[in-house]
């Protein structure tokens, strides 16, 4: 059974009436490259560019014809999607002309015949383009037979799949927020393979149900008017695409064998349980320590009373997110009024304000103190206790002048009232900061720091090394090696790129080979820095993307941690020197 793709991509139009798509072809260049990895899909790929209706059809044809009946084929389409006065689907190519769509574009009506003409039993159309779910429409759906020499592997389903990135009356986005416009399905596709995060089930296979699911829930999310479509025919059980470069753990998961042993009828096991659980609610990693603490919350009505004691003991001790210490006033009640305000989304100053205030250090006056620079249209909040730094840049609604002050960090977790907020109003006065919305105002105390150190030299323009990874694989991978560890400030060492590979190793410093290994999406050249476990895993944690991107400039310089669906927040981690450790060696 041979696996084969063709993927045709179209970026530059020749009718004025088409606007070039500069996301096409680097698009399609990406998808090319995950597929015929070996270790993914291996498959056989051919990328046609650019090119006339003749060679698009010709290679469509060529390559149907070949197939056989058990191999299994993916056709991507990038580029302009269409519809005539009668509904009728075509994709654009260079020499379309809107006025004559049936002579001069592809249309659906073609590669319908194509495939219900072809032998082959397993395809996978993938559309990018607007109207593309149109494409499903009237398609005939073929009767076949799963033949014996099948490899049951790849036994799953047979017949024909449309995955589209919008709805029949819906335009498919391209983002252009970020250095390179890139289309919004193709990019949650290539992530979600890339990062392993598409194997929705974690069997270790990304399916045809695991790719749509997790890339129409991550399109849905971030751009809701967006809406990918999928339409299955002749197939009655799911396709296996491509292996799982990793297989991603949720990080808030505790093992069954925990689970299982707080349902067990032993005393002795439940003891047991309740004992690791409570030990997992300090945990570094947050949203772990969550989740152990809340299975701990459920579990409070134990009719033993010494696991009910141990329970209610382990919840007392849990770390504790910070109260509201300011009090709730009537906007009637303001003392603030001058030039110096603006207004910005709630959720986001509440979010950014609270993250922020976690990466304080109270030890130092202008260190416990989260730092808040208002310039036009843009509001940075930060904090550092020099060892990281977390940057927030929200976006303004509305501005008087600029100011830079500073709120001490256990005065900021007031600011969470205003978490379900569209609008909020902050007034800089020379001792009191007020924030206000909707009748409701709290008042904190401000002050301005003359000197603070300059985060921002810390940023570069440019970085040699880059990778793309999903953050819970990482979280997980992370603390597992710390557990390997009795000594638990000892550095760990990322190896990014390790040997050669799209993988982060990580291990002690004292180790040659890495303990975890993580896939991930490299580019640039290897190297490896070594960090705090626990500031790596505060750091990941303060992320709520599925997927981040690591970055450094070179060895021995911060790592720059960011993520593509959350441009506003950025957060820098200080390298360790590994001589002394390596020394002992």
């Amino acid at each position: 059974m041979a696996k084969i793709a063709l993927l045709v991509s179209n970026g530059s139009y020749d009718d004025p009436r088409l606007h070039n798509l500069p996301s096409s072809i680097p698009d399609a260049t990406r998808f090319a490259k995950l597929l015929k990895k070996p270790e993914l899909g291996g498959f056989d790929t051919r990328i046609v560019n650019d090119a006339s209706l003749i060679s698009v059809q010709r290679s469509i044809h060529d390559m149907l014809s070949q197939a056989n009946a058990d191999d299994l084929v993916i056709i991507y389409f990038s580029g302009h999607g269409l519809k005539d006065l009668f509904g009728r689907f075509y994709l654009a190519l260079p020499e379309t002309d809107l006025s004559a769509l049936p002579a001069t574009a592809l249309s659906g009506r073609y590669i319908r015949e194509q495939i219900n003409d072809a032998a082959v039993r397993k395809i996978v159309i993938v559309l990018d383009s607007c109207f593309s779910g149109a494409f499903g429409r009237d398609l005939i759906a073929k009767s076949v037979v799963i033949s014996d020499g099948t490899p049951d592997e790849f036994a799953e389903g047979t017949g024909h799949a449309i995955l589209a990135a919008s709805s029949p009356i819906q335009y498919a986005l391209e983002d252009g927020s970020g250095p390179a416009p890139t289309s919004v399905f193709t990019r949650a596709i290539c992530d979600g393979i890339s990062t392993g995060a598409a194997d929705v089930d974690g069997d270790g296979w990304i399916s045809l149900n695991d790719l749509f699911e997790y890339s129409a829930k991550e399109v849905n999310e971030r751009y809701p008017l967006q809406t990918p479509q999928m339409s299955c025919f002749g197939l009655d059980r799911d396709l296996r695409l491509l292996r799982a470069p990793t297989l991603p753990r949720n990080c808030s998961e505790l093992g069954v064998d925990v689970e299982e042993a707080l349902k067990s009828d032993h005393t002795e096991l439940r003891m047991a349980a309740v004992t690791v659980l409570g030990r997992i609610t300090h945990s570094s990693n947050k949203e772990r320590a969550s989740a152990a603490l809340r299975v701990l919350r459920k579990a409070r009505g134990d009719y033993h009373p010494a696991v009910a004691e141990s329970i209610a003991r382990y919840i007392a001790s849990a770390p504790k997110t910070p109260r509201r210490t300011a009090s709730i006033r009537s906007s009637n009640e303001k003392r603030v009024h001058g030039t110096r305000w603006l207004e910005v989304n709630g959720a986001q100053l509440a979010r950014a304000a609270q993250s922020a205030a976690t990466f304080t250090n109270g030890n130092f006056e202008q260190l416990n103190a989260v730092h808040f620079d208002a310039k036009p249209g843009t509001l940075t909040i930060w904090a550092t206790d020099r060892y990281r730094v977390d940057v927030w840049s929200i976006p303004t609604l509305a501005g008087g002048e600029a100011f830079s002050l500073s709120i001490f960090a256990p005065e900021i977790y007031s600011l969470k009232i205003f978490n379900q907020k569209e609008r909020v109003r902050m007034e800089a006065g020379e001792i009191f900061t007020e924030f206000d919305s909707e009748g409701k105002m709290i008042s904190l105390g401000c002050t301005e720091f003359g000197n603070l150190p300059d985060y921002e030299r810390l940023i570069r323009s440019n970085y040699a090394t880059h990778v793309r990874v999903a953050r819970a694989s990482l979280l997980d991978a992370i603390e597992r090696t710390v557990n390997q560890s009795s000594a638990k400030n000892t550095p760990i060492v990322l190896d990014l790129g390790s040997d050669g590979r799209s993988e982060i190793g990580i291990r002690f410093p004292i180790d040659r080979k890495p303990l975890k290994v993580v896939s991930v999406e490299h580019s640039g050249n290897e190297t490896s820095i070594g960090l705090s476990p626990v500031f790596a895993l505060a750091a990941l944690s303060s992320f709520s993307d599925k997927v981040v991107d690591l970055s450094v400039s070179e060895p021995g310089k911060p790592l720059l941690l960011t993520a593509e669906y959350d441009p506003v927040h950025r957060h820098i981690l200080m390298p360790v020197r590994l001589a002394e450790f390596e020394r002992a060696t």
